[in-house]
């Protein structure tokens, strides 16, 4: 069993560390201007970011926003590597007293593992935008002439590699969990 559980935390650390580190999604947003006096329409890429979970912590801290990046790097990364940290030093541990501390530590930090879960879920919910679009037409004058423009804004957004990491470590998690609770009651 202990063979087992190293392995599932591996697996999981290695899912963990991809899915903070790999970009999570990416959002462009693109013009698209026609005009009657030009011949072609002109395409300009407005905004363009990338961003994994680390990234957005970083940018949050750096707009001041600490709490919600507090949160994120909390329960994204800390809870979840305190967690594996504990449950393997609960393997190599001689002493039965601080075994079960940390069997019940482990557990208590189990219960916060749909945090996880939520981060997703906040990123999924960001990405329900994707592919809107919005035109306006409107009419200016140019010197003695009135110019027709159409403008078409699009705002795209897709899950990056992170995600999908994250989302193998959350579910992954859930059945690591599950694994240890009927290796406790063995």
């Amino acid at each position: 069993m202990k063979t087992l559980i190293v392995a599932l935390t591996l697996v999981n650390f290695m899912l963990l560390v991809p899915g903070v580190i790999l970009p999570i999604y990416s959002v462009s947003i693109t013009t698209r201007v026609e005009a009657s006096i030009i011949p072609d329409p002109v395409e300009v890429t407005v905004y363009e970011q990338t961003r994994s979970i680390l990234g957005t912590v970083q940018e949050l801290w750096l707009s001041a926003d600490y709490l919600v990046s507090f949160l994120i790097l909390l329960f994204s990364v800390i809870v979840p590597v305190t967690k594996g940290s504990m449950l393997l030093a609960s393997i190599y541990v001689s002493g039965a007293a601080i075994k079960a501390w940390l069997v019940r530590v482990v557990d208590l930090i189990g219960k916060w593992s749909m945090a996880d879960v939520f981060v997703v879920a906040v990123f999924l919910a960001f990405l329900a935008t994707r592919d809107q679009a919005q035109t306006n037409s409107f009419t200016v004058p140019v010197l003695i002439q009135q110019v027709d423009v159409g403008m078409e804004t699009h705002l795209t957004s897709a899950l990056g590699p992170g995600f999908y990491y994250f989302l193998g470590y959350c579910l992954f998690s859930v059945l690591w969990t599950q694994i240890l609770r009927a290796s406790q009651r063995a």
